[in-house]
C-alpha cells in the first residue's frame, strides 16, 4: 500500500473515535419521579454477577426493583442473585426462533413494575453515581441511551480484546466530531436505558428475537420509531470485566455474532471502520517486515513515524474506554493479528456455517426462511 495513504486512513480512525461523551454525574439526592426497574438476563454467572449486584446495593439512586431472569443456568447463579437481595425470575422455556439474552430480557421487561427500564449485562458493575447518571442521563433525552462499560482488564490474554473494543464503539458512528447532531447506527447490549412505554411501542427485545446479536436492531427500532437514541461511553459511571474465564471463553465469546453484528452496521461506517483497519494491517506488518529485511533508509523511517502516529491513535482511544496495559499500543500489531483471526472465524461461523457457540448451547445465526406465497 502506497506510504502516502496511510495517513488518510488513519485519519478515518480518528475521525469515528474523535469524542467520547459520558453520562454525566448528577449530584446526591436528585429527584426522579419514575420508578427504576433493573432487568439483568443471566446465564451461568454465578462466577461475575456478585459485583454488579452489590454495586446495586449501595446506589445514591435506588432502584425500586432488581430482576434478575435466570435463563437456564446451571450453576448457583439464582441462589446468588437471591441472597444479594434480587428478585429471580426463571426465563422459563424459550419458544423457537429466540435467543438467549433476548428472551430473557423480554421476560424481565414483561415482569418488572417500573416506569424506567434498565438493561444491565450480568458482568458489568456501576460506580455509587451510576445508576442515578444514566437515569438522569436518559431523562434528559428520552429515546433509547445505551452505554458502553469501560472495559477493565487484569491479564495479559484479556489485552486481545483491544481491537474489538476499538471496533465496536467506532462502528455505532456515535463518537464523531459531529456527536448527538449524528445519530448512532445502533445501540451498545450491556447497558440500555429506555421508557417503559417506549419498549412496548417498538414492541422490545420481542421485535429482535430472531437476531443473533439484538442490539444494534433494537436501536435501529427505536430510530425508525422517531425516538431518539443515544450511545456513550460508560467511563466513571460503568465498567466491566469481559470474559475472565480464560483464552477460549474471550475467543468463543467475541467469534459470537461480533461479525454478524459488525456487518449490521450502516455501510458508510463500515467503510470508515474498514479502512482503519486495513492501515492498522498495512504499517503493522510492513515496518516490522522491512525491519527484519534490514531495510533502514528513509522510507523505512517514514513507516516508523506513521507507525508511531498509529500506535499514538491507538493507545489514545484506549485510555478512554478501558484499562489496558501499557505495552498494548506501542505492539499493536499483536491483538490486531488476533482481531483478524477472530473475525475470520466468527464470519466462516455465523455466516458460512450459520451456527455459533455460547454457554453450552448451539445458536442458530441463519434466519428461517419465510414462506412463499
Amino acid at each position: 500500500m502506497p506510504l502516502a495513504l496511510l495517513p488518510i486512513l488513519l485519519l478515518a480512525g480518528i475521525l469515528l473515535l474523535w469524542r467520547m461523551s459520558h453520562p454525566s454525574i448528577t449530584p446526591h439526592g436528585a429527584d426522579v419521579p419514575q420508578r427504576i426497574s433493573v432487568i439483568v438476563p443471566a446465564r451461568d454467572e454465578a462466577h461475575r454477577i456478585t459485583p454488579l449486584l452489590r454495586s446495586l446495593q449501595v446506589q445514591t439512586l435506588p432502584p425500586f426493583e432488581v430482576l434478575v431472569v435466570d435463563d437456564g443456568s446451571t450453576d448457583d447463579t439464582a441462589r446468588l442473585a437471591r441472597s444479594l437481595g434480587a428478585t429471580v425470575l426463571p426465563a422459563g422455556e424459550r419458544p423457537e426462533g429466540w435467543h438467549g439474552k433476548t428472551w430473557a430480557c423480554w421476560q424481565g421487561a414483561r415482569a418488572c413494575r417500573g416506569d424506567v427500564l434498565v438493561f444491565l449485562d450480568a458482568d458489568t458493575e456501576l460506580t455509587p453515581d451510576g445508576l442515578c447518571a444514566l437515569v438522569h442521563t436518559f431523562l434528559r433525552g428520552g429515546g433509547l441511551l445505551s452505554v458502553q462499560p469501560y472495559h477493565v482488564t487484569h491479564r495479559a490474554y484479556e489485552q486481545l480484546s483491544a481491537f474489538f473494543n476499538l471496533v465496536a464503539m467506532a462502528g455505532l458512528n456515535a463518537f464523531t466530531p459531529l456527536g448527538e447532531r449524528l445519530s448512532p447506527g445502533g445501540a451498545f447490549g450491556p447497558c440500555m436505558v429506555c421508557h417503559r412505554e417506549d419498549y412496548w411501542r417498538v414492541g422490545g427485545h420481542a421485535s429482535v428475537r430472531g437476531e443473533t446479536i439484538e442490539d444494534i436492531p433494537l436501536g435501529k427500532r427505536f430510530a425508525s420509531a422517531g425516538l431518539p437514541v443515544r450511545a456513550l461511553a460508560g467511563r466513571g459511571v460503568i465498567h466491566f470485566r469481559m470474559y475472565p474465564g480464560g483464552l477460549g471463553e474471550l475467543i468463543e465469546g467475541h467469534t459470537k455474532g461480533f461479525a454478524y453484528g459488525a456487518l449490521a452496521i450502516r455501510p458508510w461506517v463500515a467503510l470508515l471502520v474498514g479502512a482503519w483497519i486495513t492501515g492498522c494491517f498495512s504499517i503493522g506488518i510492513s515496518l516490522p517486515g522491512a525491519l527484519l529485511a534490514g531495510s533502514w533508509g528513509p522510507e523505512t523511517l517514514w513507516r516508523g513515524v506513521i507507525y508511531l502516529a498509529y500506535a499514538a491513535h491507538i493507545g489514545w482511544a484506549l485510555r478512554r474506554i478501558g484499562r489496558f496495559q501499557a505495552w498494548v499500543a506501542p505492539l499493536f500489531p499483536i491483538p490486531l493479528i488476533f482481531f483478524g483471526l477472530v473475525m475470520l472465524r466468527s464470519l466462516i461461523q455465523s455466516r458460512v456455517l450459520g451456527r455459533v457457540r455460547w454457554k453450552g448451547r448451539v445458536i442458530t445465526t441463519r434466519r428461517p426462511k419465510r414462506p412463499t406465497a
